[in-house]
């Protein structure tokens, strides 16, 4: 990685300076706080009203090493997030990639602990402005669709990730409230009030993680499988595995409903007005936190797509997540990829269809409903006619649409080796028997 020691040397240069320059520093700030009898006495006076809680060297040395760490994690960002990345992954392992990739991880983790103690206090005497409300509108932007990276199977947690912390504890409180045991004014903190709020992150997130992992699939899929990570379903199972459900405070009627629908929709509130919770209680750090803390879960619920989707080979360059700034002239807007795999109905057709062969998709079972999305579940079968065969059934297969049913069916069909060496070794056969027929007219033609 010589370019991000690079960049960190470049940093410390600029930060130290030469020996002289820091000397000339030195004797500046000598001359400027050099105190007459008129500065004296003003210090004097302040010094009965304040008195400092911190060495000014103490806080220095902090401000220093924090400062440090700042650097490392910034020098992280510029290489693992920007277009150079394949660069640097060229040059590198991918184990060398992976621990630069946990190392910024755990020291995002403690960002606000740095970003606190990092900014250098000028050895004043006054106190410290104290902060207001308004001073959280001045906050550095610490999170843009960029900040989010795809999925990658290697990164997915084996065990459910801890829960990231809400910083103020009356929301976290709300979070699990119903507005019916408080006042029951609308305008009350209760969980319906923040997962209002909580809703728009986790469609925003899933969308973006979803689109930068999945570039070939089309809007129509990503939607289905962004449906399967923000349904109640889905969210009110996450609130069971952390607890929610014991920590929630709800009216009777609610508690003891016997409607399973309206228990997963509470439950499904709940984890969203978490959500809302971490955000709102750190405005500096809460979206980034939550964002990296759903990545994982997510990551555990898609799991087997994410490593279907590695695995087929298909890396798509998508301009939407490489055209930022104000590029001149107008970039390309083809989307580029290095290899192109057949799907799995393409590959079942090259592989026995020949002249006379047929082979079909259709219903092999009356439409059901999915129990897990309670969306329609149709089940297709693929069917050969040839090779000795008339309309058999080769393998089905079952999904929300027809069209991923029937691809799933191919799928399971390739996925029968014996049955494939069977009807391949027919196609051989017939193969080499119409070159002999052809070889015999030829023959035949010219004598």
């Amino acid at each position: 990685m010589q370019s991000l020691f690079s960049n960190l040397k470049r940093k410390h240069s600029l930060d130290g300076g030469s020996p002289d320059e820091r000397d000339s520093k030195h004797t500046k700030r000598e001359n400027r706080h050099s105190y007459g009898s008129s500065s004296s006495r003003s210090i004097d006076r302040l010094s009965q009203n304040f008195t400092p809680s911190l060495d000014i060297s103490d806080r220095k040395s902090k401000s220093s090493s924090s400062q440090k760490i700042a650097n490392l994690l910034s020098a992280l960002d510029n290489v693992l997030e920007e277009d150079g990345l394949d660069d640097v992954m060229s040059m590198v392992d991918d184990e060398t990639v992976s621990r630069c990739l946990d190392l910024r991880k755990h020291l995002s983790k403690h960002k606000s602990k740095i970003d606190a103690t990092s900014i250098n206090t000028p050895p004043t005497l006054q106190p410290p402005p104290k902060k207001s409300h308004d001073d959280f509108w001045n906050l550095p932007k610490t999170m843009s669709p960029f900040s989010l990276t795809p999925w990658k199977s290697s990164q997915i947690p084996l065990i459910l990730p801890p829960l990231p912390e809400v910083l103020d504890p009356t929301l976290e409180a709300s979070a699990f409230v119903h507005v019916a045991c408080g006042s029951g004014k609308l305008s009350d903190l209760s969980y319906e009030r923040l997962e209002w709020v909580g809703d728009a992150y986790v469609y925003l997130i899933s969308t973006l993680l979803i689109s930068q992992t999945f570039p070939s699939k089309d809007p129509g899929k990503c939607s289905q499988m962004r449906e399967r990570l923000v349904k109640n379903v889905t969210l009110a199972g996450y609130s069971h595995q952390y607890g929610f459900d014991k920590r929630a405070k709800l009216p009777d009627y609610l508690r003891n409903s016997s409607k399973e629908q309206d228990r997963i929709k509470v439950m499904g509130d709940i984890f969203e007005s978490y959500v809302a919770a971490v955000v709102l209680s750190d405005p500096a750090d809460g979206v980034r936190r939550v964002s990296e803390w759903l990545k994982d879960i997510w990551g555990m619920t898609l799991a087997k797509d994410i490593l279907h989707e590695e695995r087929s080979g298909l890396r798509l360059d998508s301009p939407l997540w490489r055209l930022r700034g104000k590029a001149e002239p107008v970039q390309p807007i083809v989307g580029t990829s290095q290899t192109e795999p057949l799907n799995a109905k393409l590959q079942l057709q090259k592989l026995l269809g020949a002249k006379g062969v047929l082979i079909t998709y259709r219903d092999a079972a009356p439409e059901k409903k999915d129990p897990n999305n309670k969306l329609p579940l149709f089940t297709v079968g693929v069917y050969l006619t040839g090779w000795g065969e008339k309309d058999k059934m080769l393998a089905s297969g079952r999904a929300n649409g027809k069209k991923d049913a029937g691809m799933k069916a191919a799928e399971m069909a390739l996925a029968n080796k014996k049955l494939m060496k069977m009807y391949t070794d027919k196609k051989k056969v017939f193969e080499e028997q119409m070159e002999l027929e052809r070889a015999a007219l030829e023959k035949h033609g010219g004598m």
